[in-house]
């Protein structure tokens, strides 16, 4: 357990945990920062909190003339909470096994000493929470973050607007004390303005995320607000001005997350982050940066007409930044696509062949972003390489364990290949992070309970819904209705799938056979098919 030192904490200790951070990636490449830190810890060891006031830090650390006015000027202030923000990201990562923790409580500019366990109780704790780790309810924070409304006077920016949304919930799933509702549930509120008690309500979280996006010229601001959903009270309300660039995007993506993490989490800031955070946009090159957002809209609307232009823009983006995890990540999906849907492609190259090497090079970019393995995943799994596909589900996985979408393909993959109930127990588990899960979770989801021939689950598992790719919806309908005796159902159901997709007789078991289904599997498929009014060759 965390406390305050009670008596004064020894001046070497202390001094030897400020080097540790001043050494840290996190203060590393900040001088300015570690200056103001440095000085801090040093006027409080030698006993001068009265020094540690704005005025005096202004002309100590930042070089202010005498007539300096703090009032007026708010340097000391904006830099106190970077500074809280960048220790706020150092403990929960590079330190947070660190026994001693420094720390400046917000409202004041005296540090606070910590001692972060203590020895005597450590084992006990730890073994006390490790034996009730899978036992009882979800503890961790709720949180949705809505769509940044777009300020910047034009339509054209509204990628913008989207894509910094998705860059937050990705920042804020990577600490292990949140649960964050996928996009899927908030995006439907885009456009739509609501009390944040009954948006709370809707989506089964405790706090709210709202915020706006104008970009001028080579100008942005970025506001943000956290509400609590229970009180309709704001916590916590930002502006942010910056140059229009992408490692500036970046810091103020991170700089909200951490924020939100340390109001929420813990009184004083102190947050447990899964895995390693890397602190460096993904890209410096603002064009590719907006390629990339701009494909973000496929997974919301995925169509062939979608397909083809998303996949011209991440090739924009990777020939801009060769580097770029993240659109090379993208891309592997996309090329995956034309085999997962049939969507056609100028390319001579195999599709598979295509999303493993961009797979490969989205990894070898960032190799501790879960995107890049998810993707190769799900690119080793089409091309039935078994061992490969898992190594890689596992890396994915161990990044980040809360990503709703990859959680539920893992699902599917070992649901497909291995073993129904656990691949449903994964996309259930996406769809407690997705208050309103999309439909392809439920597509799914109804598909596995057909395999395990719970046809009435299957039919509750998609009634009522819209399940995105509409000729799966259908082809899917059209068996779990022909098992239950429900003929007229079915065959509606088959004649609407087989006017999207004619060619399907002809290609049904080699759809199949991208997904690893076991045979008996694709048998009893194929059996549900035939029993709707599907002929198929023999």
């Amino acid at each position: 357990m965390n406390t305050i030192a009670s008596a004064p904490m020894e001046s070497g200790v202390v001094r030897q945990q400020l080097e540790r951070i001043l050494k840290s990636s996190q203060f590393v490449e900040t001088t300015r920062l570690q200056r103001f830190l440095r000085y801090l810890v040093d006027q409080k060891l030698a006993g001068n909190d009265e020094a540690l006031k704005g005025y005096s830090i202004g002309l100590d650390v930042f070089d202010k003339p005498d007539d300096f006015d703090p009032a007026i000027d708010t340097i000391v202030r904006v830099q106190a909470s970077k500074l809280r923000s960048r220790l706020d990201l150092y403990y929960a990562t590079d330190g947070s096994e660190d026994p001693l923790r420094i720390l400046v409580p917000k409202g004041s500019y005296v540090p606070v000493f910590q001692v972060a366990f203590d020895p005597e109780t450590a084992d006990r704790t730890q073994a006390a929470a490790g034996a009730g780790a899978d036992a009882g309810p979800d503890t961790r924070y709720s949180i949705a973050v809505m769509p940044f409304d777009n300020l910047s006077g034009s339509p054209d920016q509204e990628f913008l607007a989207d894509g910094f949304t998705e860059e937050i919930l990705n920042a804020l799933a990577r600490f292990k004390e949140f649960r964050v509702a996928a996009r899927h549930s908030t995006f439907r509120y885009k456009n739509k303005k609501g009390d944040a008690r009954e948006i709370g309500s809707e989506l089964g979280v405790r706090y709210i995320l709202e915020g706006s996006v104008r970009r001028w010229k080579d100008q942005i601001r970025v506001t943000s607000q956290l509400i609590d959903a229970e009180t309709g009270g704001h916590m916590l309300s930002e502006t942010y001005d910056d140059d229009m660039n992408v490692q500036n995007l970046f810091d103020i993506q991170e700089t909200i997350a951490s924020r939100i993490a340390a109001e929420v989490a813990e009184p004083h800031g102190v947050i447990h982050k899964l895995g390693s955070a890397h602190r460096k946009a993904a890209t410096t090159d603002l064009d590719a940066y907006e390629s990339r957002l701009l494909a973000s809209e496929y997974w919301r609307s995925p169509s062939a007409d979608a397909h083809r232009r998303v996949g011209r823009l991440l090739e924009r983006a990777v020939a801009l930044d060769p580097d770029y995890s993240g659109a090379w990540a993208m891309l592997a999906i996309v090329y995956g696509d034309e085999v997962r849907f049939g969507f056609e492609s100028d390319s001579a190259t195999p599709p598979l062949d295509r999303a493993l090497e961009a797979a490969k090079r989205a990894v070898a970019a960032d190799p501790k972003d879960a995107a890049g393995y998810h993707a190769l995943f799900m690119t080793h799994f089409h091309r039935n390489e078994m061992s490969a596909f898992q190594e890689a589900a596992d890396r994915a996985l161990s990044l980040n364990p809360n990503y709703p979408d990859m959680l539920a393909d893992y699902g599917l993959c070992i649901g497909f290949s291995r073993d129904h109930a656990e691949g449903l127990d994964y996309i259930r588990r996406a769809s407690d992070l997705s208050p309103d899960p999309p439909g392809w979770f439920k597509l799914n989801t109804a598909i596995l309970l057909y395999l395990q021939r719970d046809y009435e689950a299957a039919r509750a598992a998609i009634e009522g819904s819209s399940l995105g790719a509409s000729f799966w919806g259908d082809i899917a309908r059209a068996m779990i209705n022909a098992k239950l005796d429900r003929p007229r159902i079915a065959r509606d159901r088959m004649d609407s799938a087989l006017a999207q997709m004619p060619a399907f007789p002809a290609i049904a078991r080699e759809a199949l056979a991208i997904w690893n289904i076991r045979p008996e599997d694709m048998d009893h498929m194929v059996e549900g098919w035939r029993a709707a009014g599907l002929t198929l060759p023999d």
